[in-house]
């Protein structure tokens, strides 16, 4: 008798220790999965952005090297200063997406002066120097906006400055259209970035806003951004 209370004692015991332990892993796999959740919540705040691109956060400071207006005038800090401004990279020969953007930011412009809106200085930076001559730039940015600034230079001052934006391009040889079997070095396209690049009063980078590009969007990211600089 006594050897059976034993037993049902220790099974009790046994059973016990069992429950314990059974309950203990049972929280550790519920804290592992709020500790995962937890993480996974922290990874999708870094991850988001409230724009259809980048913040950058700090803002990155630019050196402007020697290059020039449209005007013929030198194109300094001081062009970038004292107001927002929309960087554009592109080129006068391009077949597609400088246009078509450039004329998305001329409409963006247009919707955003017609209520009294503030809408960035728009800057249409050549990274094609060999064909992007200084007059050539005033009419082609004027054609979609005449307060539109053109901006050129020497293939190593653009170099520099699209190294500062983050900003790629690469010049992409055609065929030869005259039959001749030789290169031609004048038919040539150039593929490049497309983001636009707002930079704030200060003159510093602070947002990549990334394509497909529409005019609401553009609109609704620039306050976005505004918004956010005025609160740092």
């Amino acid at each position: 008798m006594l050897n059976s209370k034993f037993v049902i004692a220790a099974a009790a015991v046994v059973a016990m220790s069992a429950g314990f332990w059974l309950s203990s892993q049972q929280q550790q796999q519920r804290d592992d999965i709020s500790a995962q959740k937890q993480k996974e919540i922290a990874e999708a705040r870094n991850n988001y952005s409230p724009i259809q691109g980048t913040i950058l956060s700090p803002a990155r400071k630019i050196i402007i090297p020697e290059l020039y207006r449209d005007d013929g005038e030198k194109f300094t800090l001081d062009d970038l200063t004292g107001h927002w401004s929309l960087l554009f990279f592109g080129y006068t020969h391009c077949p597609d997406i400088c246009p078509v953007t450039l004329g998305i930011v001329a409409q963006a412009r247009k919707a955003a002066t017609s209520i009294n809106h503030m809408f960035p200085d728009v800057v249409f930076v050549s990274v094609d120097p060999d064909r992007d001559k200084v007059e050539m730039l005033a009419d082609y940015v004027q054609y979609f906006d005449k307060d539109f600034i053109g901006v050129t230079g020497d293939k190593e001052n653009i170099k520099a400055l699209t190294l500062q934006m983050s900003v790629v391009y690469m010049k992409v040889p055609l065929e030869n259209t005259a039959g001749t079997g030789s290169p031609d070095s004048s038919n040539y396209n150039v593929d490049h970035s497309s983001a636009l690049l707002l930079v704030n009063p200060e003159g510093k980078l602070v947002a990549f806003l990334n394509p497909p590009h529409d005019a609401n969007t553009i609109l609704k990211d620039f306050q976005t951004v505004v918004n956010q600089n005025n609160r740092l």
